[in-house]
C-alpha cells in the first residue's frame, strides 16, 4: 500500500538516507553542510518559508520526496524530487501535489532547481510546460 503525505521530524533520517543513495546513483555525494543543507530541518527549510515537503511512503517505508520553498511573491522552487526507481510511477503524484499546493498558494510560476530536475522525467516537466528561461527551468501556473 502506498500514500502520500506531509513530511514530519521523524522522517528526516529517511529522507536523508534517500537522497544519500539517490545522489550515490549519479556520482555525487549528499552535503549537508552544503548544497544539502535543506534535508537537515525541513521544518525550517520548506514549511517556514512557505513551502511543503512530501514524502512518498510504501508499505510503511520512505521510497520518494518532493519539496518546494517560496522564491518571491510569485513564485516557488521545487527543490527536491525523486522516488525509487521501484516505484516511479508514483513521481507524478507528487509532482501533482506540488502544482496543486503552488496554485492553491497563489503562486504564479514554479521553476525547478537543478537538483529537482536531476531526478524529473523529461515528460514530466514537458507536461507542466517547463521551459528553460535564462538557465532556469519555469513554467507558469
Amino acid at each position: 500500500m502506498s500514500q502520500i503525505r506531509i513530511a514530519n521530524k521523524q522522517d528526516e533520517p529517511h529522507i536523508r538516507a534517500l537522497a544519500k543513495d539517490a545522489l550515490a546513483s549519479i556520482s555525487k555525494e549528499l552535503d549537508l553542510d552544503g548544497s544539502d543543507a535543506d534535508l537537515k530541518n525541513l521544518e525550517w527549510s520548506y514549511f517556514g518559508h512557505d513551502g511543503v515537503f512530501f514524502v512518498l511512503e510504501v508499505n510503511g517505508k520512505i521510497a520518494g520526496f518532493a519539496g518546494a520553498a517560496k522564491l518571491s511573491e510569485d513564485a516557488i522552487e521545487i527543490k527536491r524530487l525523486f522516488v525509487q526507481p521501484d516505484s516511479s510511477q508514483a513521481v507524478q503524484g507528487l509532482f501533482d501535489m506540488l502544482i496543486d499546493f503552488a496554485r492553491k498558494m497563489d503562486y504564479r510560476q514554479v521553476e525547478c532547481a537543478q537538483s529537482a530536475a536531476e531526478f524529473a522525467p523529461a515528460s514530466l516537466l514537458s507536461s507542466q510546460r517547463f521551459e528553460n528561461r535564462g538557465g532556469r527551468l519555469t513554467s507558469n501556473i
